[in-house]
């Protein structure tokens, strides 16, 4: 019977300590300290696709610079699920309009942010960081905070 236990346990013991070690890394997915700068940044440029999915929608965004050269930015936001209860649905943004996103960029200079909030031609301010619930806002001004 004690062979049996044995051989039963030592498998048990060595799954569970393997997939302990394997599932940390995938717990650590939403520390954006390292990905994001503090600072918030506003580029206007023209949105060239939203990718409504999960775990992010993301927002390309195509900026140009004074010499005309064009930089897609890839912007995060919070999950689809979130932003619908809130109003917004993948027709929200559209390619072609043309908005200003204020967002925390990347921190090693690449072309990628956490969106704060897309400001509309008109003026209108949409996906908004602060609407979303306390313990889901990220950034500077959420409970995540990057330091």
């Amino acid at each position: 019977m004690k062979r049996i236990f044995r051989a039963l346990l030592m498998p048990a013991l060595l799954l569970t300590t393997l997939v302990a070690l394997i599932s940390t890394p995938l717990f650590a997915h939403h520390g954006r300290g390292a990905t994001y700068a503090k600072k918030e940044i506003s580029l206007k440029g023209t949105v060239k696709e939203v990718l409504w999915r999960n775990p992010h929608i993301a927002i390309f965004l195509d900026v140009k610079d004074d010499s005309g050269k064009v930089t897609t930015w890839a912007i995060e936001h919070s999950n689809v699920s979130q932003l619908a209860r809130l109003g917004y649905s993948k027709t929200t943004l559209r390619p072609g309009m043309e908005v200003t996103a204020v967002f925390n960029p990347g921190n090693k200079g690449e072309p990628i942010g956490l969106c704060q909030k897309i400001i509309l031609a008109d003026g209108k301010e949409i996906f908004l960081r602060d609407s979303l619930p306390e313990e889901l806002q990220r950034g500077p001004k959420g409970v995540g905070k990057i330091d």
